[in-house]
């Protein structure tokens, strides 16, 4: 007697109410933190979500929209990251030295990050086919995170607003301070992994300390 061909299971019995939009996502991510950007390619994504790549071009009709929505999720990777890492840091008792001390962590936690995940980091600036823009520059929209976890814009924002509060930062100044921090952050994050990769770890601590201690003196003497 035949046996009945045992059916592989399919995306329709496997995923169900967006789960394989996601799995694709999650595939993508994992990707890129060993490969970055270019590493998103969607039979190899679909390949390691045990789909065919017909099923993946249900969610993602191109591989610019697979590799925008793997972005955007590296970048809401990069303001957990910071977030985790600025709630971690004690703050002077001072109002002011406080808020100078969370802008400070908050640069530093950027350049942590693409210390500690390079993949994820060039992911989250340069692997959205259709541009980032300046997080926190006038008209840019935050991206949307579905878990509610705050984003580097908005984490820099709220960060020179209570430095603006507690008198260290004119209002009118925001626009300048929030393009100096992304400038000396990002600036300092490419120069260590990409051109200074062989630095040891005193001197890349060196080098975000002094860089931030720069950018700091300079914001503060706005106010």
């Amino acid at each position: 007697m035949t046996q009945p061909t045992r059916r592989t299971r399919t995306t329709r019995t496997t995923y169900h109410h967006g789960d394989l939009r996601a799995a694709l996502v999650g595939a993508g991510i994992e990707l890129a933190r060993t490969g970055g950007p270019e590493a998103v390619v969607l039979r190899e994504v679909a390949r390691l979500v045990g789909v065919a790549p017909n099923s993946a071009y249900g969610h993602f009709k191109t591989l610019a929209a697979l590799k925008a929505a793997v972005a955007r999720q590296a970048l809401c990777e990069l303001g957990a990251a910071m977030a985790a890492h600025v709630a971690s840091v004690p703050e002077p008792s001072d109002p002011r030295a406080a808020a100078v001390s969370h802008l400070r962590e908050v640069g530093r936690a950027y350049v942590q990050f693409a210390l500690d995940e390079p993949g994820l980091f060039r992911t989250a600036m340069d692997g959205n086919p259709s541009g980032v823009g300046t997080p926190g520059s006038p008209g840019h929209e935050p991206v949307p995170d579905p878990e509610g976890r705050p984003q580097p814009d908005a984490i820099l924002l709220a960060a020179l607003d209570r430095l603006t509060a507690a008198g260290g930062l004119p209002p009118e100044e925001t626009g300048a301070a929030v393009m100096a921090s992304w400038a000396t952050v990002h600036g300092l994050a490419t120069i260590l992994v990409n051109l200074q990769p062989d630095l040891s770890p005193a001197e890349r601590t060196a080098a975000i300390d002094n860089s931030l201690r720069v950018l700091l003196l300079g914001i503060t003497a706005l106010g």
